[in-house]
């Protein structure tokens, strides 16, 4: 075996570069709340802030509700952020794109790039004592290929040997994952695989769950599993209690392989964008977790003594998608229309007051596999309007728009793309929902377009998945792959200049064929009080929130 870095090498080398410019972060997620608590919950009044830190309390807000305590099972980045606290994941990722030990202590790469092994750390132990071993490790990918086993990340674990395209092992006890001891764990790929997939792809999906506990029964009644309403993990927290929808309540694990968190108590609470700012400055808001300080805001909070505010460019995107199951979207001159009539750079420059950037795809210029020679559509309402007159649009019928609640500029681009769509005689109407309902919607293509947001992961191919055919992340309902099939030739390779060549060529063909329209990247404007050290926010790009090293100031 050999450990294979020098792809990384370069690949942080080049992130440095970038961010010493733009720094790192991301925009994540999406997700709505329950509007009643489910069996195991409670609706009672969370822990607060007040105290100092004596009180030993901190609060994490978030501005959109997990859906479900079921990582696996979760629709958006919000479900992420509290599983990073209760699960243990492989590796942790640092803003800038470097990979370093967490669950795993060291890995190798085989020298002929089918398979990479990771040494686990020493004497880590689930929150009811029990020891996680790498038969722990098996069991999680071997349920969560199982075809009766919901795994909205499904199509990550397609890497493994004995899966198909969509990450599905018709007999799981064949997939690609071996426990070499109690503490070595074994992945073998269908094909040779960047190291940097694995790491920074297939790793960032897979939280470990405990055999002891879920392995007992059939592996479809993970899905129902009570275990979702008071999970055991073996993260830096325990769970201790939840109001759906509101506010999570966990508990320092005093046993945690890293070190005891530095704190008693994490209560992760879902709080208006609106209302962060002055959350912070009560005091009832301790870190910025999900979610950005609405920019009216943003001069407040860093002129703030009491707060670290810090704004952070990131890799994750924002996009316009097309019911790509209708007739109407299927020309490309149509989407192209659309694409060149709508003003972005008035949406970078008024609604986030620069705090970001105009996309051209879905990977920023700053992106070590960013297509430096792409020319992007120019803002043009005249032509954009003769391209649709040219093509036959139907100017006559309403066509509607959804949009999650939650990301203030999101919700206000929508309205300047309305007037910029009007001012070119489509007439656009525009309806807010919750995240859960607004992606049942998709799913059952009940709107013509929807605002969305993706990103977070550094490798290319990343945004592919939104475009693989039955994905259950392809909410455009597109049936043609041959987006995700150019971006699939990346999959297997593992040199670096192999690999840009072959994502030069799939942002060229977004680009021409405006699949989706890519409207901004923004910044995350992410803050936490003053009493709090230690706290990696740029870390929190990629779900990593390194919770317990945070301090409580003395």
């Amino acid at each position: 075996m050999k450990k294979n870095n020098r792809l990384l090498f370069m690949l942080v080398m080049m992130l440095t570069a970038s961010l010493l410019l733009f720094g790192c972060s991301s925009n994540a997620g999406n997700t709505a709340g329950n509007a009643s608590s489910p069996p195991g919950t409670e609706a009672s009044p969370q822990p607060q802030s007040e105290g100092g830190a004596a009180s030993g309390i901190v609060t994490m807000a978030i501005i959109s509700t997990w859906d479900t305590l079921n990582i696996y099972n979760t629709s958006g980045n919000y479900g992420n952020a509290v599983a990073d606290q209760l699960f243990e994941r492989l590796v942790f990722r640092e803003h800038n794109g470097n990979v370093v030990p967490r669950l795993a202590k060291s890995w190798a790469m085989a020298d002929d790039n089918l398979s990479m092994t990771f040494e686990l750390a020493d004497n880590v132990t689930w929150h009811d004592g029990e020891k996680l071993t790498a038969k722990d490790i098996v069991f999680t990918v071997q349920a969560m290929t199982t075809p009766a086993v919901n795994n909205y990340y499904r199509s990550a674990f397609n890497v493994l040997a004995g899966t198909d395209a969509d990450g599905i092992a018709q007999d799981p006890a064949k997939v690609g994952v071996e426990a070499v001891s109690d503490t070595s764990v074994k992945f073998t790929f269908k094909e040779p695989k960047a190291e940097e997939t694995i790491l920074n792809a297939f790793l960032s999906f897979l939280y470990v769950l405990p055999e002891h506990i879920l392995g007992q029964g059939d592996p479809a009644s993970i899905n129902t599993s009570g275990f979702w309403n008071a999970p055991v993990g073996a993260g830096p927290f325990k769970f201790v209690k939840q109001t759906a929808g509101e506010s999570l309540q966990l508990e320092a694990f005093p046993d945690y392989y890293q070190g005891s968190p530095g704190f008693k108590t994490l209560v992760v609470r879902v709080v208006p964008a609106a209302n962060l700012t002055a959350g912070l400055i009560n005091g009832d808001i301790d870190v910025v977790a999900m979610g950005s300080i609405p920019l009216s805001d943003w001069d407040t909070v860093k002129n703030n003594q009491n707060i670290v505010a810090s704004s952070i460019p990131d890799y994750s995107y924002q996009y316009m998608l097309f019911n790509l199951s209708k007739d109407t979207f299927q020309d490309s001159n149509v989407r192209t229309a659309f694409d060149k009539a709508i003003n972005k750079t008035l949406i970078v420059d008024n609604l986030m007051k620069g705090e970001g950037g105009v996309a051209v795809g879905p990977m920023p210029k700053y992106h070590p596999y960013y297509n430096q020679s792409l020319v992007p559509n120019a803002y043009n309402p005249d032509e954009a309007k003769q391209m649709l007159e040219t093509a036959g649009f139907d100017f006559k019928r309403e066509y509607l728009l959804i949009v999650p609640q939650g990301n203030q500029v999101r919700e206000q681009s929508a309205l300047l793309i309305q007037q910029d769509l009007a001012a070119i005689g489509v007439k656009v109407k525009i309806e807010t929902y919750d995240f859960a309902t607004l992606l049942s919607m998709l799913k059952n293509g009940e709107s013509d377009l929807g605002l969305l947001g993706g990103g977070s992961n550094i490798d290319p191919g990343e945004s592919s998945v939104i475009m693989k055919p039955g994905d259950s992340r392809n909410y455009s309902l597109l049936k043609d792959s041959k987006w995700y099939d150019i971006a699939a030739k990346g999959f297997s390779l593992y040199d670096f200049d192999q690999r840009k060549a072959v994502y030069d060529e799939y942002q060229q063909a977004l680009v021409k064929d405006q699949p989706y329209i890519w409207l901004y990247h923004q910044n995350n404007l992410w803050a936490h009080s003053s009493r709090l050290t230690d706290v990696p926010m740029e870390d929190f790009v990629w779900m990593n929130f390194a919770s317990w090293k945070w301090k409580i100031a003395k």
